[in-house]
């Protein structure tokens, strides 16, 4: 094991010691946590009829299941595998992580280089998410810049130390634009069910709190609540 990897191991554990916020009630931030509520109840509104209706019957669940363009699941498709690994890991008394990455800079990289760039970067960490993550883990596309991985069994800091590796693919890789090529960074949030949240909505705005702090913090890193 390198020093490097050694090191982030221990801040790892040293962070969850301080943050630890010992489980059943929601110590995190209220407002987020009603922005989360309020996205998955107008996400039950959106019609997709027109849609399902003008694909091919062999597309129909592809459709229905995963984001066009990054082919990883939606956010319909997330919340419901996310409410059954937290059914899941309640029923069975195991702990369950949510980790969310976003594209540091994302809204800069599409005035610079455009949409078709700014797509591409998508594909390209869609790519990272699909081939990082176990086959028991479902990967995720959130929002338009904003990725999650919910990773069943495992606690903040196996789960951190996912995010870490998955982190450096993402920096690894490059894009192409116009004969150059440049590379992108990702910052992560990461907790865990029992020990920062008792629902699967805790569970998304503590992620969500701690990406925020990532963020803040100059990007390019994972910050466990």
């Amino acid at each position: 094991m390198s020093g490097q990897h050694t090191e982030f191991v221990q801040q790892v554990f040293d962070d969850l010691k301080r943050r630890q916020t010992g489980g059943r009630d929601f110590t995190g931030d209220a407002e987020i946590l009603q922005a989360v509520r309020d996205l998955e109840s107008a996400s039950t509104a959106v019609p997709v009829r027109a849609a399902i209706a003008a694909a091919r019957s062999e597309d129909i669940e592809r459709l229905a299941l995963l984001d066009h363009l990054t082919e990883l699941y939606n956010y319909k498709t997330f919340l419901k595998e996310l409410k059954l690994e937290v059914n899941r890991a309640r029923r069975y008394k195991h702990s369950v992580s949510l980790c969310m990455f976003t594209i540091d800079n994302y809204e800069s990289i599409k005035d610079k280089f455009g949409q078709l760039t700014a797509e591409s970067v998508l594909r390209v960490v869609g790519n990272v998410l699909r081939g990082a993550v176990r086959e028991e883990d479902s990967a995720a596309k959130y929002s338009e810049e904003t990725f999650c991985v919910v990773l069943p069994s495992a606690h903040a800091a196996s789960a951190a130390m996912v995010s870490e590796r998955i982190r450096q693919r993402i920096g690894n890789q490059f894009i192409t634009h116009n004969g150059q090529n440049f590379s992108v960074t990702a910052s992560v949030g990461v907790a865990s069910l029992p020990a920062h949240a008792s629902t699967h909505d805790e569970l998304i705005a503590r992620s969500i709190e701690a990406l925020e702090h990532a963020s803040s913090r100059g990007g390019d890193r994972v910050f466990c609540v």
